[in-house]
């Protein structure tokens, strides 16, 4: 297994990385990579991560049947209809901490947009949206629904070169960034001043890992797609780089229920399998519970410029 010289987020020498695992979902055979974790920042990443030219080739041509083996035929990556109606409640969810930023007509972009199911109600609510998304199979339905799209930052800026947002937003995409400081440097500069940068990210205190440390879980969540995990302590000094004013904001997502089937059956797919036994209130109650603690499993990330 190559050791990693040192902390690729603070630059923390050898001695202050630990291997977190060796076990990495979608991992070729014979790669040797695997997960460290900084006792100084407390961030988990990947060690050696794809190669540009792996990831590319991933994004455009293997993500979705990658997500789809995740997640399963109730995910939609592999359809585009079927991902919009299986994030319907994502989308409502998200809303919740994103509609006080939308009281007027407003520029957003939002990057990695899959299907677009965040972008098509504020379009129809008289957004002007743009979304950034690789992915082949969404692009073209992106197209289809006359959605305005390109591949990557770099086309999006050879066609827009002096446009600026009101609001930038992407959803479970900082961990697949390979250098996540640059990324949302790049991002702040087509910010409108007093815009906001907010999104998601995956809490490595998940309580699947750290509380209940379920090895069917962790066996599934390292994942191959990801160069990075965040805590809370790891993207405060990640956003304290940018010297703008920022709140984090804990989620949960998962519910008692698709705890209590990792923890049974060693595998997804248990949302909602209980509630009608002990009812949404102690689901809610199990989840609010998880934010007070901190062993959540989301972050919100609010930038403000």
């Amino acid at each position: 297994m190559p050791l990693p010289k040192k902390c690729p987020l603070c630059y923390s020498d050898y001695y202050l990385q630990d291997v977190v695992t060796s076990h990495v979902f979608g991992n070729q055979p014979g790669r040797g990579n695997a997960f460290f974790r900084c006792k100084s920042c407390d961030v988990i990443y990947q060690y050696p991560g794809l190669s540009k030219q792996e990831e590319e080739k991933f994004y455009s041509a293997e993500f979705e049947n990658f997500m789809d083996a995740r997640s399963g035929k109730s995910g939609g990556w592999l359809n585009s209809e079927n991902h919009v109606l299986a994030n319907e409640k994502t989308r409502l969810r998200r809303m919740k901490y994103l509609e006080k930023y939308l009281d007027s007509s407003k520029e957003i972009l939002e990057i990695g947009c899959s299907s677009g199911f965040m972008l098509y109600p504020l379009i129809e609510e008289g957004h002007n949206c743009i979304g950034i998304e690789p992915s082949g199979i969404f692009s073209q339905f992106l197209e289809r629904n006359k959605v305005i799209s390109f591949e990557s930052l770099n086309d999006f800026r050879k066609n827009y070169k002096s446009i600026k947002f009101d609001l930038i937003m992407h959803f479970f995409v900082l961990e697949h960034i390979s250098d996540p400081a640059k990324f949302l440097s790049d991002l702040l500069e087509l910010l409108k001043p007093g815009g906001r940068l907010i999104f998601e990210i995956p809490n490595s205190a998940d309580p699947l890992f750290s509380i209940y440390d379920i090895p069917e879980f962790e066996r599934f969540y390292w994942s191959i797609a990801h160069p990075w995990y965040f805590n809370e302590k790891s993207l405060e000094f990640l956003l304290k780089k940018l010297n703008l004013s920022f709140e984090i904001i804990r989620e949960q997502r998962y519910d008692l229920s698709n705890h209590l089937v990792w923890a049974r059956d060693g595998k997804p797919g248990g949302m909602g399998k209980f509630t009608d036994k002990f009812g949404e209130k102690m689901e809610e109650k199990y989840k609010e519970l998880l934010i007070e603690s901190g062993f959540c499993d989301t972050l919100v990330g609010i930038v403000k410029k």
